[in-house]
């Protein structure tokens, strides 16, 4: 039994060890930067698309057709 534990140990060290960020506070903060960041430039491309929707006198859905996006992007 011991045997087993300590070879689980060595696994978990050494996956640990892989990690980016080992403490799962830099992770949860890593992912939440991530989004925001993708939602920024999400927002950015919105509204560029809304332009171009605007001087081509198209619906939104259409310029997301033609961009070949899809609308839950």
């Amino acid at each position: 039994m011991q045997a087993q534990i300590d070879n689980t140990t060595v696994k978990l060290d050494g996956a640990t060890g892989q990690l980016k960020h080992p403490d799962p506070r830099q992770t949860v903060n890593n992912h939440i930067r991530l989004l925001r960041e993708y939602n920024d430039i999400r927002d950015i491309a919105t509204g560029l698309m809304g332009i171009i929707a605007e001087h081509r006198q198209l619906p939104m859905k259409r310029i997301y057709k033609d961009f070949d996006v899809d609308e839950k992007d």
